[in-house]
């Protein structure tokens, strides 16, 4: 298993366990596929199938999560500090704020996924990967205003799972 497919197994474990104690069902993981990445079904034979995309409070937060990039290493902390310190970079260019940037991410995010199409039965399941616990339910009704829902192809809705994978939203 390739490092795409354990984050989105893991993500999708997750998430149904959660999304069946939500919502009284009992899905079970038939698939791990591609396009929907998750094929679920229950013991009547219902069909629920997801697509898994992350989210991240700045651009380069997952590459720096899964070891690929230096950005979020001390010494790359250092050397933006010592910039702020001489007037040359601003604290804020290594803070998020959940109702500004961090949202401008997931709806870009949500958007790219709404140009596919999965087929029906079909939800967006969202990892946030931040190390933060953000309450979603603050922003929820600014990411529906601000996406282009002509065409969703969600017709099981669209999700966030939290990085700790202990709580989901829903978006629509």
């Amino acid at each position: 298993m390739n490092e795409k497919e354990a984050i989105e197994k893991a993500t999708a474990d997750a998430f149904i366990k959660l999304y069946n104690s939500e919502m009284g069902t009992s899905f079970s993981i038939a698939e791990y596929s591609d396009a929907p990445d998750i094929r679920c079904q229950d013991i009547e034979g219902n069909i629920f199938n997801f697509e898994i995309t992350l989210t991240e409070d700045r651009q380069g937060d997952i590459q720096a999560l899964l070891g690929r990039s230096e950005d979020k290493d001390i010494e790359s902390i250092r050397i933006h500090l010592a910039k702020v310190k001489a007037g040359k970079a601003s604290i804020f260019e290594r803070i998020s704020c959940l109702q500004d940037d961090v949202t401008v991410i997931i709806i870009s995010r949500i958007e790219s996924k709404l140009k596919k199409d999965y087929g029906n039965n079909v939800a967006l399941v969202i990892r946030d990967t931040s190390p933060l616990d953000w309450d979603w339910d603050m922003v929820i009704d600014q990411i529906k205003s601000q996406l282009d829902l002509e065409r969703n192809p969600f017709d099981k809705g669209i999700w966030i799972i939290t990085s700790q994978k202990d709580k989901i939203y829903r978006i629509l």
